[in-house]
């Protein structure tokens, strides 16, 4: 008897195994391939506005100038009305002087001062946004909590954010923004960001060749103040390579050709401006 409940109990837990893996996969929008999530969209949502005040404050917290807020969340809207996948997208300037960008699941991305600064016109700004909307169109980020905490303890979290108690969410919210800044993507993930990015820039009116200009941009960085792009060169691949990946699909893509590597950014004054109010507004450490 003791047995066949066991056979059966068995039977029951491998049934359900198999329900919840039918409910967890869905289809990459990027990719069209299959994959295993336990969250959902509106999970998804949710997880990143309870870990956002706490990531923000990670990196300094937000640059306080509205002007400047606007104008970096109207160039990320720009790019992300391209996206794959629509959400509720959000473009954050934080204060850190570390140059880097971020984005959180559900579409709220981040951009440190650090990065913005040592940029020289509006496309590499676009660029950089539009790599960051790839990882969210693609669920990068989402995908890779799950495969770094292992997927029950990424489930217990969500369980945390979404039912828990103020407490609880807190917690879990902390919890996701540590886990976000210290996320490694998979060089797959970051050459696939910026191959969606290109056409993310591209389709709204941006020369892809700013993608080029900023990782040259960080190539150069890295060799004028070695250590400075410390933190976001252990999540992405080596630079080289990916610069010459985003001129080869530039090269080979019919619809980018109408853009020249030499023509002048028509933006760039705009962004002149922002780049000097974003200096005068954030002190930059001795």
């Amino acid at each position: 008897m003791a047995t066949k409940i066991a056979k059966a109990a068995g039977i029951s837990i491998a049934l359900l195994c198999i329900v919840v893996f039918a409910a967890g996969c869905s289809t990459n929008p990027v990719t069209g391939e299959k994959q295993f999530l336990v969250i959902s969209r509106e999970q998804e949502i949710q997880m990143g506005d309870q870990a956002a005040p706490e990531f923000e404050q990670q990196f300094g917290g937000k640059v306080v100038n509205q002007t400047l807020q606007d104008y970096v969340e109207m160039v990320g809207q720009r790019v992300a009305k391209y996206s794959h996948r629509q959400m509720p997208y959000g473009f954050t300037l934080v204060s850190s002087d570390v140059p880097n960008a971020f984005a959180l699941p559900g579409g709220k991305v981040f951009i440190t001062a650090g990065l913005m600064r040592r940029m020289t016109n509006e496309r590499q700004l676009a660029a950089v946004l539009g790599h960051e909307t790839g990882h969210v169109a693609a669920k990068h980020n989402v995908s890779g909590m799950q495969r770094q905490m292992g997927a029950q303890l990424f489930a217990e979290v969500l369980g945390a954010v979404i039912g828990g108690g103020t407490g609880e969410a807190a917690k879990a919210g902390a919890k996701i923004a540590g886990s976000i800044a210290n996320l490694k993507h998979s060089r797959d993930d970051e050459y696939q960001a910026d191959h969606v990015g290109l056409g993310y820039m591209a389709e709204a009116g941006y020369n892809p060749w700013g993608m080029v200009e900023l990782l040259t941009v960080l190539y150069k960085l890295n060799e004028s103040e070695p250590g400075s792009l410390g933190e976001m060169f252990q999540t992405h691949p080596l630079t080289r390579k990916r610069i010459e990946r985003v001129q080869d699909a530039i090269q080979s893509n019919d619809e980018y050709r109408r853009f020249s590597a030499d023509a002048k950014d028509p933006n760039r004054a705009r962004f002149e401006r922002m780049r000097n109010l974003l200096v005068e507004t954030v002190a930059t450490p001795a």
